[in-house]
């Protein structure tokens, strides 16, 4: 049975594409420059700050990798609208820091930048043909809102009537200051990322690549610049996390036929669990929602009645500008076997409740005393349909043996003399014929004889073999007193 949250937690150089090794049927758009303008210029565009918040928007070049042409009139609402996008790696956590208003696409000038542009009238992308909108044409204020926009069918319509206010910031990317200034962010990796949403290139399927990104950087609030010229083109942002962090995982997930036969809702979830050196783990997840209209309202893991979770955090990217969505934090639970957020209403209660919708991500994250296993995160998706869920294998706190207070290394406390380097994180213990990434030794009890109190547990060993305990002072290890036990 499915477990739900209970009533009481309800509350570049231009980077040149490549040609897909099979023709792309229909049309197909994908953003190959971000942060270029037709003379390959740096632009990133600054407009202000207002109430702790500093505007921005950047240049976008679209390209037609598919085989027909891609409709792109002035008039009406066949043509694309553009959304952008900020996203942060600080800390180990990977966040969206802003959103944009759309750009609406006019006149598509059919360029050579992207391939053999067979070139067509302004009311339509050629096959090959790449059209590209300066940072400032990309102002989110002169564009529309998000709310009016189907990202799983493309289709969009018109009427939300212009953004609200401070003059400075509405309708723009609006990032929080002190999320962008250097002095403030110390070792912080910034990106970002592009995303084309048109009707004729969802109906043909083609909508899946139609986000891109590239890692920038802030030299100040008010100056911000490329990394490099490399653009990471039909991926969207979250794997700019695991192109920083190979450790991290990215589950692709869908809502089938969301937009009609064959046009899915995509999700992508990326993960990456970090041992600590205290006998504890840190849980990083961020959940971004690419193209599905019928949102996520919850994010929940299976919890061990032993499991202490502890630093607990949530964060979600609001919408602005007199959209008409909710921005509350998602509340976290925990009880009945499992534990996670949730929106505070659900799509009965108020349609226009905190959910995540496209173009956004959420990011959540904790530490325990439990050691990674595998298992499954649970979402409900908000609107109503089939299916009512995603799930999604990931590593999750142990629900079996729960790891206790201690860490597993005596000494120093700081674990470097653990064999192995068994720091209690993937990768970092003793390689064997059936765990390839390590396995792991915990303890419990303290490091006194008299007290007699000193208990181990191995995870990831081989199964019912004979298994040695080495102790001694440092990581080249001499055998100074052994103990046997049996493999789990």
């Amino acid at each position: 049975m499915r477990r739900t949250l209970s009533p009481l937690r309800a509350l570049v150089a231009a980077a040149l594409l490549i040609a897909p090794a099979f023709a792309v049927q229909g049309p197909d758009v994908v953003v190959s420059r971000l942060g270029f303008d037709g003379g390959n210029s740096n632009d990133f565009v600054y407009y202000g700050q207002s109430g702790g918040l500093a505007a921005y928007s950047f240049a976008t070049t679209s390209c037609n990798i598919g085989n027909q042409t891609l409709i792109w009139q002035s008039s009406g609402t066949a043509h694309p609208v553009i959304g952008q996008n900020i996203f942060r790696l600080k800390d180990g956590r990977f966040e969206q820091l802003g959103q944009s208003w759309l750009k609406h696409g006019f006149c598509a000038v059919n360029e050579n930048s992207c391939g053999s542009c067979q070139g067509t009238p302004c009311s339509t992308l050629g096959i090959g043909c790449a059209d590209t909108y300066w940072g400032t044409l990309n102002d989110g204020q002169g564009g529309g809102p998000k709310w009016l926009v189907n990202a799983a069918t493309g289709a969009h319509t018109h009427g939300g009537g212009s953004p609200s206010g401070p003059s400075a910031i509405r309708g723009r990317l609006q990032i929080p200051v002190d999320d962008v200034t250097p002095a403030l962010n110390s070792g912080a990796r910034y990106f970002a990322e592009g995303q084309y949403v048109t009707a004729d290139d969802s109906q043909a399927g083609n909508h899946k690549n139609n986000a891109s990104w590239r890692e920038i950087q802030f030299l100040s609030v008010s100056n911000m610049s490329g990394v490099s010229t490399a653009m990471n083109v039909g991926q969207p942002g979250i794997h700019a996390w695991k192109s920083v962090d190979p450790a991290v995982t990215i589950v692709e997930m869908m809502v089938p036929d969301e937009g009609g036969a064959g046009v899915h809702g995509w999700y992508f979830l990326g993960y990456r669990v970090t041992g600590n050196l205290d006998g504890t783990w840190t849980y990083n997840y961020a959940l971004q929602n690419l193209t599905s209209d019928r949102g996520v309202r919850s994010f929940v893991l299976p919890l061990s009645s032993g499991a202490q979770i502890s630093n607990v955090y949530f964060r979600g990217v609001p919408y602005h500008s007199g959209e008409p969505y909710d921005n509350t934090p998602w509340a976290y639970t925990a009880g009945g076997g499992e534990f996670g957020w949730a929106s505070t209403q659900t799509h009965a209660q108020n349609a226009n409740a905190n959910a995540i919708r496209w173009g956004n991500l959420f990011t959540f994250s904790f530490n325990s005393e439990s050691a990674p296993v595998a298992g499954t995160a649970e979402m409900d998706l908000f609107k109503p349909g089939s299916p009512s869920i995603l799930t999604a294998p990931v590593l999750v706190p142990d629900t079996g043996v729960p790891s206790v207070g201690t860490s597993f290394c005596f000494g120093d406390g700081t674990g470097l003399q653990c064999p192995c380097l068994n720091l209690g994180e993937l990768g970092h213990g003793c390689e064997n014929e059936v765990f390839t990434s390590g396995s792991l030794l915990r303890g419990s009890g303290s490091a006194s004889i008299a007290a007699n109190d000193l208990d181990f547990t191995v995870a990831r060993s081989t199964p019912s073999q004979p298994g040695l305990f080495f102790q001694g002072d440092n990581a080249i290890n001499g055998g100074l007193g052994v103990a046997f036990g049996d493999g789990i």
